[in-house]
């Protein structure tokens, strides 16, 4: 590539990555947004990855999710994961988004897309991002169930297994 081009690449995967759209919301998440965001001609693949609360863990039924955050380390947790996921992947473009309050069974509660020139690397970041989201940035969810009752939910607990004894969550969000 000549240097031209290389600027000009990474100028525009930097502007893909900081689309202008809010990193955390307090109402539903639209997906189709963040794939318009991340929309590229020098894209060759577009991932889009929506966690969602599921109605049953472990054999626990919940009624709702509600996440709290740190917001100001939490905005900066994600800007900086987004950044990253775009230089190690060589993306073209990235959005993140993670929603903040309730979110219902069957409601969005993060969506990452990624596109990339090839699908490997959109379908690797959009993976790393999660995995890193869940490990590194301060928000927290606390699961209501049918009765009442709440338990806050820390990634890899006991309640963040599937029924087979693996580490589930990537569709209970966060």
């Amino acid at each position: 590539m000549t240097k031209a081009v290389t600027e000009a690449t990474t100028e525009t995967t930097a502007e893909a990555a900081r689309a202008g759209l809010p990193l955390l919301v307090r109402h539903p998440i639209d997906p189709q947004r963040l794939l318009a965001a991340v929309a590229s001609a020098a894209a060759g693949a577009h991932v889009l990855f929506v966690g969602t609360t599921r109605g049953v863990t472990a054999g626990v039924e919940t009624s709702r999710l509600d996440y709290e955050a740190h917001e100001p380390m939490a905005e900066a947790g994600l800007a900086r994961l987004r950044d990253e996921a775009v230089r190690r992947f060589g993306l073209t473009g990235c959005a993140v988004v993670h929603r903040l309050g309730t979110a219902a069974v069957g409601e969005a509660s993060v969506a990452v897309a990624t596109s990339g020139t090839h699908r490997c690397e959109a379908f690797a970041a959009a993976e790393w991002l999660m995995e890193r989201i869940k490990q590194e940035v301060p928000i927290w969810k606390c699961e209501e169930r049918p009765d009442g009752t709440r338990a806050w939910i820390h990634p890899g607990g006991p309640a963040e297994r599937d029924a087979d004894g693996s580490v589930g969550g990537d569709d209970h969000a966060h």
